[in-house]
């Protein structure tokens, strides 16, 4: 503290001098300015979001929007309710039971259609062929399919070609496999001989069939 000569000074209190900093001494003059800017970036900003919004909106009008589908065509009732309203069975056959119009495979499917529409003349034969039965049974073209399949579990849960299971009937017939054609080639595939007459031997099957695979 510094006094001046001459000076009275008698008791009082003495207060430290602290030094004051440039925006202690001018906030007053940067008070209003700074008040101004936030007022018009309040006023600004939602102007500018909502003129985005709208040129955005405007942008995806212009789009061209596909057409609504139309209604899924596959029919989800179950099999027996389709056919029972529909008054026929369509049976996948083999084009050569179809055309000679007798057989064993034919017979079970008047007696399917007997059953499920009351008539056995109530059925349409759909030619099949082992390599698209299952593409048939999986969209529907066929109610059933009669061929003599055999029936595996994996055909139950995932056939390999839809990947979709199927249902089977009670087994009506049981076979094995036997070996038909020239009488010493047949010798050989059932004794398993490859070798001397053999050599020559080939064995041919059904495209998936249980054999084939």
């Amino acid at each position: 503290l510094v006094f001046s000569k001459g000076s009275d000074v008698v008791g009082g209190e003495v207060v430290m001098a602290e030094p004051v900093g440039f925006f202690d001494r001018k906030w007053k003059s940067f008070a209003l300015p700074t008040c101004i800017l936030l007022a018009l970036l309040a006023v600004l900003l939602p102007l500018t979001l909502t003129g985005i919004i709208n040129s955005q909106g405007e942008q995806y009008k212009s789009l061209d929007t596909p057409q609504p589908s139309f209604s899924p065509t596959f029919d989800t009732r179950a099999t027996l309710e389709i056919i029972q309203t529909r008054g026929y069975v369509r049976c996948g056959l083999l084009n050569m039971t179809i055309n000679s119009g007798q057989g064993f495979h034919l017979d079970l499917c008047r007696s399917v259609a007997a059953v499920v529409v009351g008539t056995p003349d109530g059925f349409e034969g759909v030619p099949t062929t082992y390599s698209n039965r299952w593409q048939r049974l999986h969209d529907k073209t066929v109610d059933l399919v009669i061929l003599g399949d055999t029936h595996t579990i994996e055909r139950e849960v995932r056939e390999s070609s839809t990947g979709a299971g199927f249902s089977f009937s009670s087994p009506y017939n049981y076979d094995g496999m036997v070996y038909f054609g020239n009488g010493t080639f047949v010798r050989c595939a059932e004794d398993q001989k490859r070798y001397d007459e053999c050599s020559d031997l080939l064995i041919c099957v059904v495209e998936g069939s249980t054999h084939h695979v």
